[in-house]
């Protein structure tokens, strides 16, 4: 296909803004009549599909740490994006610039015709077409919305991830976790290895990898990982690797998301030397996840939006405890069940300091202020995330803590606009 010139006189932002970015349109026989259009049913390369609940871009940051390791030319797909559209695609880790996914619109406009295509079906198409452009060697991809109609599953993986199953998106995927379960599952493939991230996999996982002819490989039942504080050990058939030094990455969580990504790798046939795999969890870095942006006071970044990961984030505020205040600084989504999970942090936060998001699907202020109020015992609300940190902050002494969560757009709109020293 010949590459179109990208309109000069449109930036990337005024392009994305002209795209439906609310609309989710589950589905795939659209985007496959667009895939074979542009040339892409067929691509060559090794694929690793990523889904689950939580954990996914942890995942996907693992298996592209250990590909840089093995000099091995890849291109990663994920979302959401914390401050940039570019940061959905990356080849060998550099953000995919305006002109090339200008480009690659230009290159989906003339082939969808009359199709009509969704903001996420527009990324996932420019990521694909961008990595057959640099014949990168593997093609790490991360499924936006469950798994059996999510875009992402247009490809036939290798070999796919599932990191965990809980409740989210209940209004897509189903009200229960076997449901959403089932949904998730979607991206297995017969005869090729699914790795199940968590100790107790759902029994619509097990029965779905059954019925399709799937390899189901879980944690706990065939590959193992032990830790303590400061060092871990992981073992899969003949594979061992003990005393791992732990990932700068913060949680328990992380251990479970490095040795899924490691599974993946070694069932379609890399192999580590201690080394490398220790090298590989040194460079392991995402933004968000337990991030710490300043000390005295300490300053957290985290996406939990969600009941499993808020729990994992109580329980390692709880396992870390400080001698001062911890202060929120929060927002969410409207279909984020806050009621469900919100009763959690009851006795690790201390002061509430909230703002309505900017996002159409942001809870309205005074909704959030009825939930808190039924839940917590003190909180204070601000017109925007900025002001509501500036506040945190200035309420905080050094042996205090704040915490940015809610979600990915929490930390878009406070960190993107604050004066944040990181260390």
């Amino acid at each position: 296909m010949t590459t179109h010139n990208p309109d000069l006189t449109l930036s990337l932002t005024d392009r994305l803004n002209e795209l439906n970015q609310f609309k989710i349109d589950l589905g795939l026989d659209r985007l496959k009549t667009v895939l074979h259009r542009l040339k892409l049913h067929d691509l060559k390369q090794q694929i690793i599909l990523v889904g689950g609940t939580n954990g996914k871009g942890s995942t996907v940051a693992a298996l592209c740490s250990m590909l840089e390791v093995k000099s091995k030319q890849y291109g990663a797909f994920t979302s959401p994006h914390l401050f940039k559209f570019n940061e959905r695609i990356q080849v060998n880790g550099i953000h995919a610039c305006d002109d090339a996914i200008m480009s690659a619109f230009a290159d989906i406009d003339e082939a969808k015709q009359a199709i009509n295509l969704s903001y996420f079906e527009y990324a996932f198409l420019a990521a694909m077409l961008i990595f057959k452009q640099h014949d990168v060697d593997v093609i790490v991809l991360e499924v936006g919305l469950g798994g059996r109609l999510d875009a992402t599953n247009v490809m036939d993986a290798d070999v796919s991830i599932i990191t965990t199953v809980d409740i989210d998106h209940t209004e897509w995927l189903g009200h229960d976790i076997e449901s959403i379960a089932y949904e998730k599952a979607g991206i297995m493939r017969a005869l090729q290895p699914v790795i199940f991230g968590d100790f107790h996999a759902p029994q619509s996982i097990i029965d779905y990898a059954q019925t399709v002819g799937a390899k189901l490989i879980q944690l706990k039942h065939d590959f193992k990982i032990s830790f303590d504080q400061s060092v871990f050990t992981y073992q899969y058939l003949s594979h061992e690797f003990v005393g791992l030094n732990r990932p700068v990455m913060k949680g328990d969580w992380q251990l479970k998301n490095v040795s899924s990504a490691l599974t993946a790798m070694i069932e379609v046939g890399y192999q580590f030397t201690d080394a490398e795999i220790q090298q590989s969890i040194d460079n392991w870095q995402l933004e968000g996840r337990l991030q710490t942006l300043r000390t005295h006071p300490m300053v957290l970044a985290d996406v939990a939006h969600n009941k499993q990961s808020i729990s994992q984030l109580v329980n390692w505020l709880l396992a870390n405890p400080i001698d001062g205040k911890t202060r929120a600084v929060f927002s969410v989504l409207n279909d984020k069940q806050l009621d469900s999970w919100l009763g959690l942090l009851h006795e690790v936060v201390d002061h509430w300091f909230v703002f309505q998001l900017k996002s159409e699907r942001g809870m309205a202020i005074n909704q959030l202020k009825l939930t808190l109020a039924d839940h917590v015992s003190l909180f204070s609300a601000f017109a925007t995330g900025v002001d509501a940190y500036n506040a945190a902050l200035i309420s905080s002494r050094p042996e205090d803590r704040v915490i940015i969560f809610g979600s990915f757009h929490v930390l878009e709109e406070v960190l993107e606009h604050s004066s944040i020293n990181k260390i």
